[in-house]
């Protein structure tokens, strides 16, 4: 991650460029998460948010994205973002 961005690539090897809005980790469960957006709106005009797990290298950096696929991870981040908001 470099300056709060991220550049990853898509299916087709076009890379794209990301905002990282947050990067957490739940010491429950041990995981790291990502939140970020391209900045892209949806048709309410809210910008669209992009949640990963993710793993770090020996060096530090983000590597290896996966979907979120547990309910409790869903609702772990629903809880860090709803307290984000109401501040």
């Amino acid at each position: 991650m470099k300056d709060n961005h991220i550049t990853l690539k898509d299916s087709h090897g076009k890379k794209h460029e990301y905002r990282v809005i947050l990067d957490i980790e739940d010491t429950t469960l041990k995981v790291n998460y990502l939140i970020y957006t391209d900045e892209e709106k949806d048709k309410n005009g809210n910008v669209v948010c992009y949640a990963s797990t993710y793993v770090l290298s020996d060096k530090g950096n983000i590597t290896k994205l996966k979907p979120i696929s547990k309910e409790e991870e869903y609702d772990f981040l629903s809880r860090v973002l709803d307290s984000l908001e109401s501040e």
